[in-house]
């Protein structure tokens, strides 16, 4: 019987120990650290990455659980795998939401990621994001002058707005890849803009048209 019991106690005892903190969490050396531990990937709220006029990316983020004094490495890869280091920021007051530009981007693949160095010694990584871009939007539109009617060519699905002086969009489509008729009778005699934005290299250009 004395040796059931014992056999009992040292089970007990191995369950016990089983719950101790499991790779991925971030705790705090407190006595009360039960409470407190969390997913490694707590700092970064939201990440993202867009590409802007003149082939620029914008990147911006949300921060939790940072001090004042820590640090956002901002990395690009070309391949997804050897990154480089193309900004700093470091982490100020109440401040919870930071930007960065890249203004040099490589064209094609680019693979963007923020590393995170607090004073404590701790370095976690957010999540990657990938944009593409291209040298030049592939299209075409024709005639210019125009009196009722221009064909746009293009190679990939872009969004197309005509733009008046003033700011107002007055001709907005969403066209596919080929040749595409644009109705713009309706507009009166002067100089626009023709928007153009290529959805698969995120790349914005602008041309001027002429209504006659």
């Amino acid at each position: 019987m004395m040796k059931f019991f014992w056999f009992l106690s040292l089970s007990f005892c191995c369950c016990y120990v089983s719950n101790a903190q499991q790779p991925g969490e971030v705790t705090d050396s407190s006595s009360d650290a039960r409470q407190v531990a969390k997913p490694i990937n707590a700092v970064f709220t939201n990440f993202s990455g867009v590409v802007k006029e003149l082939n620029k990316v914008l990147l911006q983020w949300d921060v939790d659980s940072t001090e004042d004094g820590d640090y956002f490495i901002i990395e690009r890869a070309t391949d997804g795998d050897r990154y480089e280091t193309i900004g700093a920021l470091r982490k100020t007051g109440g401040n919870n939401h930071y930007e960065l530009t890249d203004a040099a981007p490589p064209n094609g693949a680019d693979f963007y990621r923020i590393k995170y160095s607090g004073q404590g010694g701790r370095t976690l990584y957010s999540r990657t994001v990938q944009l593409n871009l291209s040298g030049e939007v592939d299209f075409k539109f024709y005639p210019n002058p125009v009196d009722k009617l221009f064909i746009i060519r293009t190679e990939h699905a872009v969004d197309i707005q005509v733009i008046d002086p003033q700011g107002s969009v007055r001709v907005a489509k969403r066209l596919q890849p080929g040749i595409q008729v644009v109705n713009v009778s309706n507009l009166e005699r002067g100089i626009y803009v023709l928007r153009v934005a290529d959805k698969e290299s995120n790349k914005i250009i602008s041309n001027q048209l002429i209504k006659n």
